[in-house]
């Protein structure tokens, strides 16, 4: 049987080489999509390096804490290379992904009236869960968190949450880091990098489907689990189905750990092109297990 455990990273052998072809004690080569491309491919931990990391002055452009959670970032605090947009605007003019349609825009726009104002019944609020989970919410995880507005919100309510990111078409984790809050650079094929039954809430978007493979989900939910307090709250938030097949698979797998559904709400939306889509909201608590 082929060990699990850099078993990725042998098969990136050619990625790997180059990573860690760098002048020891020197500056680090700019190859942070590199080292991206690595961790898209299963290897991850990447091995450390004996250089010095590029770079970027901030001082003065960085907002004090609580006021940088919702000011505008400034685009000279921000890696650029490797991206095919160079600055905010341009992010803002994209849809990067299901969780992040002008996630950027924080002064403007929807993203500041995110998890406080519903625009359907899948969407549900911050103060709505909170209280689900009887005062006892003071520390949680972010899957997929976009921008960081989730853990902004979270913040301005004394909770504190981690926010898993990669840099996939955007800065993301330099621009939750600039807002005062805390990026994961990791992404959901690695083990989660804590100990036991810790966090109070989990929540999860489309980001949950982690390409679509059956599999794949089975081990994420099994680590979700993992890190889950019993009577912890795991929030599924607007989880896109391509089919009403792919809802009863992901049901089937969320009901085999016998969470008590404290929310449960299927619905339509409709795309940017017309069409109706299926979308799965709920509020799951995690039992005790003898």
């Amino acid at each position: 049987m082929v060990a699990s455990v850099g078993h990725s990273c042998a098969k990136s052998v050619d990625l790997l080489s180059q990573f860690m072809n760098y002048k020891v004690h020197g500056i680090c080569p700019d190859d942070w999509s590199l080292a991206q491309k690595l961790i898209l491919q299963g290897c991850e931990p990447l091995p450390r390096r004996r250089c010095l990391a590029k770079s970027i002055p901030k001082v003065g452009l960085l907002h004090p804490f609580p006021v940088s959670l919702w000011k505008n970032v400034s685009d000279k605090i921000l890696s650029w290379s490797g991206l095919g947009c160079k600055n905010l605007a341009c992010l803002n003019g994209k849809k990067l992904n299901r969780d992040c349609v002008n996630c950027f825009a924080l002064a403007s726009g929807q993203e500041n009236q995110r998890y406080i104002k519903a625009r359907g019944k899948n969407d549900f609020l911050i103060d709505d869960v909170l209280a689900l989970g009887s005062g006892g919410i003071r520390i949680g995880f972010d899957l997929g968190g976009g921008s960081g507005s989730f853990a902004a919100r979270m913040a301005e309510k004394n909770v504190t949450i981690v926010t898993e990111s990669l840099n996939i078409d955007a800065p993301y984790s330099e621009f939750i880091a600039a807002r005062g809050l805390f990026p994961l650079y990791l992404s959901l094929d690695h083990r989660f990098p804590f100990y036991d039954n810790v966090f109070d809430l989990i929540r999860a978007g489309s980001g949950l489907d982690v390409g679509g493979r059956p599999e794949k989900l089975e081990f994420l939910m099994f680590d979700i689990d993992r890190i889950l307090r019993v009577g912890g709250l795991f929030w599924l938030d607007n989880f896109y189905c391509t089919s009403d097949e792919k809802k009863r698979a992901l049901t089937r797998v969320i009901e085999r750990f016998g969470y008590k559904k404290l929310k449960w709400v299927v619905g339509e939306r409709a795309n940017g092109s017309g069409k109706s889509e299926i979308l799965l909201s709920a509020v799951l608590q995690k039992p005790a297990r003898v």
